[in-house]
């Protein structure tokens, strides 16, 4: 673990009749520069979708399209809920609330299997999994972390591998919740330089025996891969 393991991960989807353009104008350059202002706030990254990756082995997570997708580091809950609930992070949710029309965010504990090395990578995977239905959450979890993880540092390529279990899913009163299938239990990130990179990755021995063994215990997936925008580099 890092010295920070509490990172809230928000699925971001523009009003109804705003276009994408319009709304990441606005997140990127009005409501993202606000982030100095929110108290114990100890990273953030903005992300916008560069592609959407889709598996033939693994069934697809059925989930509303999005436009973004936001991520915060704290130190731990207790820090999260006072930065929520200062005046400059009511003024920040209410900012978000004029161009968010529907949003899905977890807060989740993070676990480094490949720490990052040097600067971050530019280019990103993130999955949303669900486990199988035959499988316990305590066998998904201890699964996915002990075994199917560790498999990313024989995968070339791969720059940092990232795996966040689900602490608690909160909703907003004033934006609709994005509709997803069912619960889900986790989330996956790996970094690369590039997406020629990625495919290089994808198309490896290494990486199709890592994907073979994530069929055998993952029930629906949905992956995308990620341009990364730093505003608060995370600490490591």
């Amino acid at each position: 673990m890092g010295e920070i393991v509490i990172k809230s991960i928000s699925f971001l989807a523009r009003k109804p009749g705003m276009t994408r353009e319009a709304f990441l104008d606005h997140w990127l350059n009005v409501h993202a520069p606000m982030w100095p202002t929110i108290p114990g706030l100890r990273g953030y990254v903005v992300n916008t979708i560069a592609q959407d990756h889709s598996r033939a082995d693994v069934a697809g997570l059925g989930m509303a399209p999005f436009d973004g997708v936001a991520q915060l580091w704290y130190d731990d809950l207790e820090a999260r809920a006072h930065a929520g609930a200062s005046a400059e992070g009511r003024a920040w949710h209410a900012d978000g609330g004029t161009i968010i029309g529907g949003i899905r965010t977890f807060v989740t504990e993070e676990q480094h299997v490949l720490p990052l090395a040097g600067p971050r990578p530019p280019i990103k995977a993130l999955s949303i999994i669900q486990r199988r239905p035959d499988h316990s959450s305590e066998q998904f979890q201890r699964y996915w972390r002990d075994v199917h993880g560790p498999m990313a540092k024989e995968v070339p390529e791969v720059r940092g591998f990232t795996l966040s279990g689900i602490v608690e899913e909160q909703f907003r009163h004033d934006i609709e919740p994005l509709p997803m299938d069912g619960p889900v239990d986790g989330f996956a990130e790996s970094w690369v330089d590039s997406l020629d990179a990625r495919a290089r990755m994808v198309a490896s021995p290494e990486s199709r025996t890592w994907f073979a063994d994530g069929a055998t215990f993952l029930g629906k997936v949905k992956t995308v891969v990620l341009a990364e925008r730093v505003l608060l580099p995370p600490p490591r």
